[in-house]
C-alpha cells in the first residue's frame, strides 16, 4: 500500500496544469539528439512550473517550451510527413466534427470503439499511458468515460507533430480537468526514457508514417517489459474487402485498402494479435514487450 501511494504521488507531480509544464515531467524525457537528461535553462528557472522558455541537455542542445508544451522534434520531419502535418493543422479545430461522419458512414459509434483500448489497463494500481499521435485527445476522453472520476491513478502523456492538434487537445483536457503531459515530437524519435510506459496506444495514422518499422521500434523501446502496445488504423478485413460494401469504402477512401503492417513489428515483440474492429473497417494490432 505504501508503494502504491508513493507511485500515485510521483504521478501526480508529473502533470501539466493549464499552460504550465512542471519540472517533474522532465524526469521522463530525454534530449532527442543525444539522449541525455533535460533541465530547464536559466531563462526558464523562475519557478518549478514553466509555460515558456527553453530546455537544455548536458551537451547544450536547446529546445523551446511553448504554452507549457516542450518541442522536441529531431531530426527535421520529412517532406511527406510535413504534408500530413499541414493537413492535420488545418483541420484540427474541426477534426472532431469531421470524425463524426465515420459514425453514420461505417455504422459505428467511434467514441465507444475508442474505449476498447481500456481493456488493456489493469483494474487497479497506477499506470503510465502514452497516446502516440494524440490528435484532439479522443482516446483519453474515452478513458475518462470508462473510469469517470477514477482517473487519478493514471499518468497520462500524449505526443503529436501537429501544433494544431496539440492546442485543441490541451484546451479540451483543461476544460474537463483531465491531466495530460503533452509533447511536440515525432514517433520516429520519441524523447522518452526507455522502459517507461505500461501502455502505448496509437490510433489513426500509422498507415501514413514514412518509417513504420522505426515507429514500432520506438513504441516498443519506451514500453516496460510486459507492457502493451495497441495500434489501430484504417484497413478493412479480408471478409469485408471482397464485398461490394468493402469495395465502396476503399473507393471512397483509399486508406481503408491498407493491410495490418505485421511484417514491420519487431521480432522481439511478444503475443502479437490482430483483430478487426469498427464493423471490420479498422485493424487493431496488439503486442507486448
Amino acid at each position: 500500500m505504501i508503494e502504491y501511494i508513493d507511485k500515485l504521488q510521483e504521478f501526480h507531480g508529473s502533470y501539466f496544469e493549464g499552460d504550465i509544464m512542471q519540472e517533474a515531467h522532465l524526469k521522463s524525457l530525454r534530449c532527442p539528439r543525444c539522449q541525455n537528461a533535460l533541465e530547464f535553462s536559466e531563462n526558464s528557472q523562475q519557478s518549478s512550473e514553466i509555460d515558456s522558455g527553453t530546455l537544455v541537455c548536458a551537451i547544450g542542445h536547446t529546445w523551446i517550451i511553448k504554452d507549457g508544451i516542450p518541442s522536441l522534434v529531431y531530426p527535421e520531419v520529412t517532406e511527406s510527413d510535413q504534408k500530413w502535418i499541414k493537413e492535420y493543422d488545418e483541420m484540427a479545430e474541426n477534426y472532431d466534427e469531421l470524425a463524426l461522419h465515420y459514425n453514420e458512414w461505417l455504422g459505428i459509434e467511434m467514441m465507444k470503439e475508442r474505449e476498447r483500448f481500456t481493456q488493456f489497463i489493469p483494474i487497479e494500481g497506477p499506470s503510465r499511458i502514452l497516446d502516440v499521435s494524440i490528435g484532439t485527445g479522443a482516446n483519453f476522453e474515452a478513458l475518462a468515460n470508462v473510469f469517470q472520476k477514477k482517473t487519478g491513478r493514471f499518468n497520462l502523456h500524449g505526443l503529436d507533430l501537429s501544433w494544431g492538434m496539440l492546442s485543441v487537445s490541451k484546451r479540451k483536457f483543461a476544460e474537463s480537468n483531465l491531466h495530460v503531459n503533452l509533447v511536440h515530437c515525432s514517433v520516429l524519435n520519441i524523447p522518452y526514457v526507455d522502459n517507461y510506459f505500461d501502455i502505448v496506444v496509437h490510433s489513426g495514422g500509422i498507415n501514413t508514417f514514412s518509417d513504420i518499422p522505426l515507429a514500432f521500434e520506438e513504441m516498443l523501446r519506451i514500453t516496460r517489459k510486459g507492457g502493451f502496445i495497441i495500434v489501430v488504423d484504417e484497413g478493412v478485413s479480408p471478409d469485408l474487402r471482397s464485398t461490394e460494401k468493402g469495395k465502396a469504402i476503399i473507393q471512397a477512401n483509399n486508406l481503408f485498402a491498407a493491410h495490418p503492417p505485421l511484417k514491420h513489428i519487431p521480432q522481439k515483440a511478444k503475443d502479437v494479435e490482430v483483430e478487426y474492429v469498427m464493423n471490420d473497417t479498422f485493424y487493431q494490432i496488439s503486442f507486448r514487450k
